[in-house]
């Protein structure tokens, strides 16, 4: 792999060139090209070239992993409201789910009854259910006594 440039700025100078969005593809398989990436290079480097991608930037995802240069787009078009993306979510119901998940869970591990005081179903067939008592340590062994 010819190592001169990083590939982040060898894709910012095709998309630059290219004069429009690209694919995460077609600026990856450019970027390779331009390199001189082996497949095997192509392979260990996508998910690092793609993190960092992300990370830049001078670049904005758009629809359907189409990536362009954030220089040429307004605020407006390329961002997005949080607000907007959890506005479907109701407060409060999940919160009270969520919650009553986590005290059962917790009791379990804990070996205690279900909160309000539902009783734990017993399994269907009791030979299965054998419950293991913890192995004895002779503690005078251990220490040398």
């Amino acid at each position: 792999m010819d190592s001169s440039k990083s590939m982040l700025d060898v894709a910012y100078d095709l998309v630059v060139a290219h004069k429009k969005e690209m694919t995460f593809t077609e600026i990856f398989e450019a970027v390779a090209a331009e390199l001189k990436m082996s497949e095997e290079e192509k392979k260990s480097h996508l998910g690092a070239f793609y993190t960092e991608l992300t990370l830049d930037g001078r670049f904005v995802a758009m629809t359907d992993n189409v990536w362009d240069l954030r220089a040429r787009h307004t605020y407006d078009k390329v961002h997005i409201d949080v607000n907007d993306v959890y506005s479907d979510v109701e407060e409060g119901d999940e919160d009270e789910e969520d919650e009553q998940e986590e005290k059962e869970y917790n009791a379990e591990i804990e070996g205690k009854p279900l909160p309000d005081n539902e009783p734990e179903q017993a399994p269907e067939d009791d030979s299965a259910a054998v419950e293991e008592k913890p192995a004895e340590v002779d503690v005078d062994s251990l220490v040398g006594k």
